[in-house]
């Protein structure tokens, strides 16, 4: 595997296409940069002007007084081949080709794409793209796109692949704002040198990401995929969506990235055969992540659901089973430890799911999940929170996450009064919380078909 390191921390980097005009793509990748915080030295190449940004502009790659770990390529696409052959004598070590015009218009791209690809693994050097969005790494305060949105966030452990450029972006963005923390992003466009496969098996040995998102139009190399992506499940969940999945989808991917998108049924299966997780919702893909990041793998399927509201104790109960999570009556035992121990309300059900109705005390509630969660016969719980107050008080969250904390079990909270008020009470805890019972209980699958997976292969890990 060639070493990506260089693409996502580069000690120095080169901007082929910079400029003061903003509304040039140039202008905004070199803004991008400087914004991010970047510590390393950022060189301007265009040869019309002395200063871009305020910095000393260079005619070409070869005139820089030094060499350059990662270069930015942003410039018309019939000079782009050109500017990758200059990289390669002023000895890049990784090249970020976001100029577009290449195998997504037809053979005259396809042509361009190939020379490009001959001569980056010809000289051992990565490239991404061409047409991308770029690059992103938090850790290095790299953020090398052309968002014109600041991407700002705490370096997290989720990194995220996206075939796509804008919307790839607009999900990272998305992420950022309902707690996803993100490690590294690169929008791979048409992979004409460094392939999906390729950046996912630098992930899986990256130690800074821990779970792995993935947004996939098409696979150039299905094969090396397969083994790849089995590898990297055996270690980290890696979570996808798969788009082409209609006629019309496949079509839009040829036009787009210039992708052939495959049956999905073939995906589907390698997917599974994989280790795969695959979601079919921009949300469910953050929404899993988030659960992956903070959440232990169950030890089976055996939920219980817990809260106040019948209708959110049916829509939980019919979601999970749909799914294929199994909702076990608890104990006799455990019932009587509820009534007669908790003393809840004679009108409450404590059968599973435990349904308080309208009983808003949350002392009862809480105690309940906790009794739930310590038998043995439950594998994990989804509890809906109470809608009064808002927000939960913070001593009853810090309950749950002592509770989740010392069960070792996962616990998955759901907010369905309002959108807001459920990405509100997430800034107050680490336990994942999600908008609607279909939310949390696919999130709860996507738990329960990893775990699966690790036990299937041997490699369930120590919790």
């Amino acid at each position: 595997m060639t070493d990506l390191t260089c693409l996502f921390e580069p000690h120095s980097v080169a901007v082929i296409g910079a400029s003061d005009d903003p509304g040039k793509y140039g202008n905004r990748v070199m803004q991008s940069i400087l914004e991010s915080g970047f510590a390393g030295p950022v060189h301007p190449i265009n040869p019309n002007v002395a200063k871009v940004l305020g910095f000393t502009s260079y005619p070409s790659m070869r005139s820089l007084p030094e060499p350059v770990d990662l270069a930015f390529i942003v410039i018309p696409a019939r000079a782009v081949v050109d500017a990758v052959r200059d990289c390669i004598a002023a000895r890049v070590k990784g090249i970020v080709i976001i100029s577009a015009g290449f195998g997504e218009i037809g053979t005259e791209g396809l042509r361009a794409e190939a020379e490009i690809a001959r001569m980056c693994k010809e000289a051992g050097i990565p490239a991404v793209g061409p047409n991308c969005m770029g690059v992103v790494c938090f850790s290095s305060h790299l953020v090398g796109t052309m968002t014109m949105d600041r991407l700002k966030g705490e370096p997290g452990d989720t990194s995220f692949i996206s075939q796509s450029g804008t919307y790839g972006l607009s999900t990272l963005n998305q992420g950022l704002t309902t707690g996803v923390g993100f490690s590294k992003f690169v929008s791979s466009g048409n992979e004409a040198v460094t392939r999906f496969s390729d950046f996912l098996e630098y992930l899986g040995e990256d130690e800074d990401t821990r779970v792995i998102i993935g947004y996939i139009e098409s696979l150039k190399d299905g094969q090396r995929f397969t083994r790849v992506a089995k590898k990297v499940s055996g270690k980290k969940p890696f979570v996808v969506m798969k788009f082409g999945r209609t006629d019309a989808g496949s079509q839009a991917a040829a036009s787009h990235t210039g992708a052939l998108a495959g049956s999905h049924s073939v995906y589907s299966a390698a997917f599974r055969q994989c280790g795969v997780i695959e979601v079919t919702r921009t949300q469910d893909l953050l929404n899993v992540a988030i659960a992956f990041r903070s959440q232990p793998l169950p030890r089976g399927r055996r939920i219980a659901v817990a809260g106040i509201s019948g209708g959110f104790a049916v829509a939980a109960a019919d979601f999970l089973s749909e799914l294929g999570m199994e909702l076990p009556p608890l104990t006799e035992a455990l019932q009587s430890r509820m009534r007669e121990e908790i003393k809840v309300p004679p009108f409450a059900t404590v059968k599973n799911p435990i349904d308080l109705t309208a009983e808003v005390r949350p002392w009862y509630l809480l105690q309940c999940v906790e009794a739930a969660l310590q038998d043995p016969g439950i594998d994990a719980l989804v509890m809906g929170l109470w809608s009064w107050p808002l927000p939960p008080a913070e001593e009853s969250l810090r309950t749950l996450e002592r509770v989740q904390r010392e069960t070792g079990k996962p616990l998955l909270l759901c907010y369905y009064a309002s959108r807001r008020g459920a990405e509100l009470i997430q800034g107050m805890t680490s336990l994942p919380v999600y908008g609607t019972p279909e939310e949390v209980s696919q999130v709860m699958a996507a738990l329960c078909q990893y775990a699966d997976y690790r036990r299937k292969t041997d490699s369930f890990p120590d919790q």
